[in-house]
């Protein structure tokens, strides 16, 4: 049974319908990445909570190059499920988002899958990442 879960007031921006969303804009190097806490609770439980900063790297086809987009964390909507065995983490910004899948093994947990997709504006590319693999494992009780 999977519960839906309450939106961090402190981490999310709603961006009303009526307006144009502006696509991000990467920088073409790596620049300082704000920290931001994103929680996903069930009732007064948290099931997940990630203290993190969050930066996505695209390469740019038509200049061969990497570009870095840093996520601000006062610009995004966190939402996500706790379950008993996986619980997921969602992070929606303009242009794109972050999905974190956590699995509960005892008596380890991990991150099973981390995807992404960005849409840049100064390409009008549509990237999309998914990795499905065991990332981050520690002992139940730690991060």
């Amino acid at each position: 049974v999977t519960n839906t879960t309450t939106i961090h007031p402190g981490t999310q921006t709603t961006i009303p319908s009526t307006t144009t969303t502006v696509r991000p804009t990467p920088a073409p190097r790596p620049s300082p990445i704000p920290t931001g806490t994103y929680t996903v609770s069930t009732g007064n439980r948290t099931c997940i909570k990630a203290v993190m900063g969050l930066q996505l790297m695209a390469e740019n086809t038509q200049e061969k190059r990497m570009e870095y987009m840093a996520v601000n964390p006062n610009a995004t909507q966190t939402s996500g499920s706790c379950g008993t065995v996986r619980s997921e983490l969602n992070i929606t910004f303009s242009g794109g988002f972050i999905n974190f899948t956590f699995v509960k093994q005892a008596p380890t947990y991990y991150v099973s899958k981390i995807e992404t997709r960005l849409q840049l504006s100064s390409e009008g590319m549509l990237y999309y990442a998914a990795i499905h693999e065991k990332l981050f494992t520690t002992r139940l009780g730690n991060s």
